[in-house]
């Protein structure tokens, strides 16, 4: 009888570590989720098939020439805007034309916080009542045929799965809230409203964020901002016009420069966005 008990000893506990062995590899497994790339998924956010983005179609050149002739039509950001609030935000007045979309109304800020990474990779991948490759968006008219150019593009004929959950991961982790950089103004509504930027910076240290700029950014842009010009303007100049924008740039990249992602933290950001909103230190 003794035997038999230890006997039924050994195999209960044999049970048992078998059980937790699984469990605990069931808890060390990385999910898709953890596995994803958040700083390239704002560079994918950007332009997904850019040089930095490493696009898994990028030998497919039919599909790059399709993607590269009316780009605006297929980037996250053109219909979302830098801040990820289209409509709501800085994109207010980015009215249609012929070689870009409507700007959407849908607030993904929000929608980060409030939807599970899946959720949010199920809705990008989502296909129905999305637009196939095979449009001709050269007959895109916003004053009359907006509704299939205007639809978000057919990303399973674009991106890996991968490639999704990066930008998954870009929008629950990555993206900052802009409402901490800056005070945003807008004045009537789209597509002929204006977005006006102040307190740039909000609760930010300038010379920390000064310190911050002279080891990361002068060597290149000089000690204040002025050595190189970006869409004809300083430094200073573009940040505080296009405070929505900079901050992307300076996180995941100036794509298709030598300026990479610096993967700057919201402090950090916020100290930045202080110190460059000094129009002396950095003039127009």
């Amino acid at each position: 009888m003794k035997k038999y008990y230890s006997l039924l000893l050994i195999l209960l506990l044999a049970v048992l570590i078998s059980a937790c062995k699984e469990t605990i590899n069931e808890v060390e497994k990385p999910t898709d989720y953890d596995k994803a790339d958040g700083i390239n998924g704002g560079i994918r956010y950007d332009k997904f098939w850019s040089t930095e983005a490493d696009y898994s179609k990028k030998g497919d050149t039919d599909i790059l020439a399709k993607l590269n002739a009316k780009a605006d039509f297929f980037r996250c950001k053109q219909c979302h805007g830098w801040d990820l609030v289209g409509t709501k935000g800085s994109y207010v007045s980015r009215g249609p034309n012929a070689n870009r979309p409507n700007i959407s109304g849908m607030d993904l800020v929000t929608l980060a916080k409030t939807k599970t990474g899946q959720e949010l990779f199920d809705a990008i991948k989502k296909t129905a009542g999305r637009r196939d490759i095979s449009f001709d968006l050269t007959t895109y008219d916003p004053s009359t045929n907006a509704t299939e150019g205007d639809k978000m593009p057919n990303y399973t004929q674009l991106l890996t799965d991968a490639e999704i959950w990066d930008i998954v991961k870009f929008l629950k982790v990555e993206a900052l809230d802009l409402t901490q950089l800056y005070d945003l103004t807008l004045t009537g509504t789209y597509p002929t409203g204006r977005a006006t930027f102040s307190n740039i910076g909000k609760d930010g240290d300038a010379p920390v964020g000064k310190t911050y700029f002279d080891s990361k950014c002068a060597s290149c842009h000089g000690a204040d901002g002025t050595q190189l010009q970006m869409e004809s303007m300083t430094l200073g100049k573009f940040l505080r016009s296009k405070a929505n924008e900079s901050q992307h740039k300076i996180k995941f990249g100036q794509l298709g420069s030598a300026m990479t992602a610096f993967k700057t933290g919201l402090q950090d950001m916020k100290n930045l966005y202080k110190a460059v909103s000094d129009t002396v230190a950095f003039p127009n």
